[in-house]
């Protein structure tokens, strides 16, 4: 096992950027999403993906009439009417349909899956990282979704939602719909429960689970009944444990017993909560490094990989 965090009792510096409370985010209700062949710095940028010929690479601009650059730029691939982001850079505070992701990171991760598991195995992931793993890491990655659940819009966009699900949910046949419920489904629940319901996905096949920290968050846009996290900024010295001895203290006097995450943003320091206690009991807060979570000593998963966002694990017989 190479690159596995330690105790993964506090996540500090994590690459959030602030995923909940999108209202905040004072942009026109009305964008445009513009699509062309990569210009030749995004060519370059892939090159750590080493991909065929044959892949069409588009650039991404997501651009509003107020804003004089674009509020979000990305790199996808490009099959036929299916879409699979390789890097996204949002430039507003709030993520605009996806999380920041870095192509080297990405193709770093993609590398660590395709050496852990087999042609033979099967990697179950969010929608997008399955595309990347099917497209880049040759592995199976059967999940994928016609309705592509997950997208974090700004409140304000109120036409968003239904155009970006059908032009990111193409070619996603329905029946792997109602298999990306039951991946959703299982990471809302106990460990012992999600393995369960996991392991019967993979149908008897060895069996890896690919994570990225923004899952919390597409989680909680896919299924808000069942998981509720938000933020709080609060200013900062440079000192974390002083700032987080303060969110503690803020998190106890407002009765917020649920994991938390912290991380510094500029001269502040962001705490990102489960908003009812027993979230943090969900399978995708344990996979992933909250204060109520040890993502390396989980007793029905084997960490294999770790690096930045992204975690992987086996899935114990």
């Amino acid at each position: 096992m190479k690159r596995v965090a330690g105790t993964g009792l506090m996540a500090i510096g994590l690459t959030l950027l602030g995923w909940a409370g999108w209202s905040t985010l004072r942009v026109a209700p009305s964008y445009t999403l513009a699509l062309a062949p990569a210009m030749a710095n995004a060519q370059r940028e892939s090159a750590a993906f080493k991909l065929t010929p044959d892949v069409i690479l588009e650039s991404v601009e997501v651009a509003t009439p107020d804003e004089h650059r674009p509020v979000a730029t990305g790199l996808v691939a490009r099959e036929g009417e299916r879409l699979t982001p390789l890097m996204w850079r949002n430039a507003v505070t709030e993520p605009i349909f996806f999380a920041d992701s870095s192509a080297a990171d990405l193709a770093t991760a993609l590398a660590a899956i395709r050496d852990h598991a087999n042609p033979d195995d099967i990697v179950l992931a969010w929608w997008d990282l399955s595309r990347a793993i099917r497209l880049v890491a040759k592995r199976d990655a059967p999940l994928d979704d016609p309705g592509a659940r997950g997208l974090l819009f700004p409140a304000s966009w109120a036409d968003a939602p239904a155009r970006e699900r059908t032009r990111w949910g193409a070619a996603a046949g329905a029946q792997t719909g109602e298999t990306f419920s039951g991946f959703i489904d299982a990471l809302t629940l106990p460990e012992k429960d999600g393995a369960a319901r996991l392991a019967k996905l993979a149908n008897g096949r060895t069996c890896y689970v690919a994570v990225h920290i923004s899952d919390v968050w597409k989680m909680a846009a896919a299924a808000p009944s069942k998981l509720s996290i938000a933020y709080k900024d609060f200013p900062s010295s440079g000192v974390s444990h002083g700032v987080i001895k303060l969110a503690k203290q803020w998190m106890q006097e407002n009765n917020i017993d649920g994991g938390f995450a912290a991380e510094p943003m500029g001269g502040a320091m962001r705490l990102h909560y489960f908003q009812r206690r027993g979230d943090s009991d969900a399978l995708i807060a344990k996979l992933l490094p909250f204060s109520t979570s040890n993502p390396a000593q989980l007793e029905h998963f084997e960490l294999v990989y770790q690096l930045k966002g992204y975690w992987i694990y086996r899935l114990r017989p």
